[in-house]
């Protein structure tokens, strides 16, 4: 339950999101191990596909419980938690093992300054979006329709990203259009008439179409909220970026 109290001495974290069961069941209270020496080496190892590849390993050998389903906790279903649940936790871990400051060093980006930043913020700022209950689900609506032929193409359904979807957008390599496609094939439950729309649909939706639903996914998804706003020192430039929170805790991913 959302109401739940953490405990980080004994390993008690509760889910912004949750867990959905094959009933769609949503479980937010998991049980976390200390992490030690073997979980280092682990995340210094170069095996893996690709960082979301490397989040689900991680995650899968330091979750101990999901209350409410039978343990252990499976790889297949820390590849099925929703990316904001994963993220949680990988802050939540790297608070609990090495404290709540983060320090980096950053180059300004305006022209004319360029100059080097410390950077320097707590872990337990970043806010955090929770839900009272994740649904399998969630329905969304256009300005406009899309499809003339079908009158119902201004509505559809979508569910909230996974680490599986996210390793397969990463296939995507560095193009964002192309990562779009590929995640929205994936999400989109159903859209107009049909239940589901397959990459070649995906691509061919209007751009505004395809932003809007994006954008409804980034504002109802739980989870952690990774913006760091700070100003340059220097010159006073807005320097607003988003933590990297895989390549800082999961480096060689």
């Amino acid at each position: 339950m959302a109401g739940s109290i953490e405990n980080w001495a004994e390993g008690r974290l509760v889910l912004p999101g949750g867990i959905l069961d094959a009933s769609g069941n949503a479980h937010q209270t998991v049980w976390v191990r200390q992490l030690t020496g073997a979980d280092e080496e682990r995340l210094a190892e170069r095996k893996y596909r690709n960082g979301a590849h490397q989040v689900t390993d991680f995650l899968t050998h330091v979750l101990v419980k999901v209350d409410g389903l039978e343990p252990p906790v499976t790889e297949e279903q820390v590849a099925g938690m929703i990316i904001g649940d994963r993220d949680y936790l990988l802050l939540r871990l790297r608070q609990i093992a090495l404290g709540d400051k983060v320090e980096q060093v950053l180059r300004c980006p305006a022209a004319g300054c360029g100059k080097k930043v410390d950077v320097e913020f707590l872990i337990g700022e970043l806010a955090v979006r929770r839900t009272e209950r994740v649904l399998p689900e969630y329905e969304f609506a256009l300005a406009e329709t899309v499809w003339p032929e079908d009158e119902t193409s201004w509505r559809g359904a979508i569910r909230f990203p996974t680490g599986g979807d996210h390793e397969a957008v990463l296939a995507a390599g560095d193009n964002t259009a192309a990562a779009n496609t590929a995640l929205l094939s994936r999400i989109l439950v159903r859209f107009g008439s049909r239940k589901a729309l397959d990459v070649e649909a995906v691509r061919n939706l209007p751009l505004s179409a395809r932003q809007q639903i994006i954008g409804f996914v980034k504002r109802l998804m739980p989870g952690p909220d990774l913006t760091v706003e700070i100003q340059c020192p220097h010159c006073g430039s807005d320097m607003t970026y988003p933590f990297d929170l895989h390549a800082f805790f999961l480096p060689n991913g």
